[in-house]
């Protein structure tokens, strides 16, 4: 078959140990290259150069959402949009010439979603591997921008192993491998810097900000933080019937892409706050790694508003998720953590979570006084055991064995076992698409 991956900076070097055995499977392997400091070694790379200033291009295909998406136009000021149209002419071309029988890379660059945008109109397969969150050390295929799997190892969790990972869950004592901290490597990091600084020089502008423009966004992101913590709380009211919004990190594909219509948490904020009343009240909870998505104007109208409460930073999720009577979020994992819990949570998007009873797609934001008047009453949706049973092993069936992550921060992303768990899922799902 002919594969083709899509580069996503240090991500690539782990596609590039695995391009390596599937190489050897007899798999022609390709690549997309929009960043090139990280050429992979296997395989055919396609480097794109980089436009020069007067970007010249052909076609006038609608890239809106692509560029609504688009982390350096929402967070890091990009103005100009010519390079969407430039790089969407360069990877068509590509795909043009080389007719890839499946595509597999993030949803997260532009780049990728202009090559998800390609495949849809070509019906080429695009599939994302990532983490399934739960239970740990499993990935999922997804398909091109959405959270729909694809396929899966269909394999059954023992009864004492499923019970056993949703009491974890529950008890909140296991988290997902993408919150597991690393240890900083400050000499790594100094290498880092000096590697993406060389990226941008030679032209690279499209997903690397100038460093004058991260360090002031840095100093803003502090300075939000101290402003947030100087008005925060430190605890929940038992007085208040009381709403969580756990605030998304951005940008993060999983809001920005995933969640794209929901994407603007201020106004997810403003729409719920705006229909409580008495004392419901909507308790806003930043994200313990919070980077872009606090702002001044977000928190100003969380001060003033009178049924919003803010978190304090060092209030942790383990403090006061027994004593939250509705979630709310647009694609968190905390979604994951009500289901076996059995508490109720409200989606902002449709998501395979709402096949749990408890776990409901909110498709009108006026249903909100709707749902809060059937937590009150006891009425809400509630999950029996055996529901959750089949829903472990849904998030089983739909995965696979193994951990998607980059050298950089994850060394044992390419240790041999790791590699062969992740070689066997690419074979299972391209044995699929044969």
């Amino acid at each position: 078959m002919k594969i083709l991956f899509i580069e996503n900076r240090y991500k690539t070097y782990f596609y590039d140990a695995l391009a390596a055995l599937l190489e050897k499977s007899g798999h022609e392997i390709y690549w997309i290259i929009q960043n090139h400091s990280f050429k992979p070694k296997n395989g055919t790379s396609f480097k794109i150069p980089y436009p020069k200033k007067d970007i010249s291009f052909n076609s006038n295909v609608n890239l809106d959402d692509i560029i609504a998406s688009d982390r350096q136009v929402n967070f890091f000021g990009l103005k100009r949009h010519q390079h969407f149209f430039y790089y969407y002419d360069k990877i068509a071309e590509i795909f043009n010439k080389l007719k890839p029988d499946v595509v597999f890379g993030e949803s997260t660059l532009f780049h990728e979603l202009i090559a998800i945008k390609i495949c849809k109109e070509r019906d080429i397969m695009f599939l994302h591997p990532t983490s399934c969150r739960y239970p740990k050390n499993r990935f999922s295929f997804y398909k091109y921008d959405t959270v729909e799997p694809f396929y899966g190892s269909n394999e059954t969790l023992p009864i004492n192993k499923a019970n056993h990972i949703i009491d974890s869950i529950a008890n909140r004592k296991v988290k997902p491998n993408y919150m597991k901290k690393v240890k900083k490597d400050y000499s790594k990091l100094t290498r880092d810097k000096f590697k993406i600084l060389r990226s941008r020089l030679e032209g690279e502008r499209y997903n690397t900000p100038s460093a004058t423009k991260k360090y002031k966004l840095e100093k803003d992101k502090n300075k939000n933080i101290v402003a947030w913590n100087k008005l925060a709380i430190q605890s929940i009211s038992n007085d208040d019937f009381s709403v969580l919004y756990p605030l998304h990190l951005q940008p993060e594909a999983n809001i920005d892409v995933w969640g794209r219509p929901k994407r603007n948490q201020l106004s997810n904020v403003k729409s719920i706050a705006n229909r409580l009343k008495g004392s419901q009240m909507l308790y806003v909870k930043p994200n313990p790694k919070s980077k872009y998505e606090l702002s001044e104007a977000f928190i100003s109208f969380c001060n003033e508003h009178a049924h919003i409460k803010m978190l304090h930073h060092n209030v942790s999720m383990d403090a006061i998720f027994k004593s939250i009577d509705l979630f709310i979020t647009v694609n968190g994992t905390i979604a994951l953590e009500c289901i076996f819990s059995n508490k109720p949570v409200l989606s902002l998007i449709e998501t395979m979570y709402n096949e749990a009873p408890n776990c409901v797609f909110l498709e009108d934001d006026d249903k909100i006084p709707y749902f809060i008047e059937k937590v009150k009453t006891g009425s809400f949706n509630s999950i029996k055991q055996k529901e959750q049973l089949d829903f472990i092993n849904l998030l089983s069936k739909t995965s696979y064995s193994g951990i998607i992550s980059d050298p950089f921060y994850d060394e044992n992303c390419i240790s041999q076992k790791n590699l062969s768990n992740v070689e066997n899922a690419f074979n299972d799902v391209l044995s699929k698409i044969l």
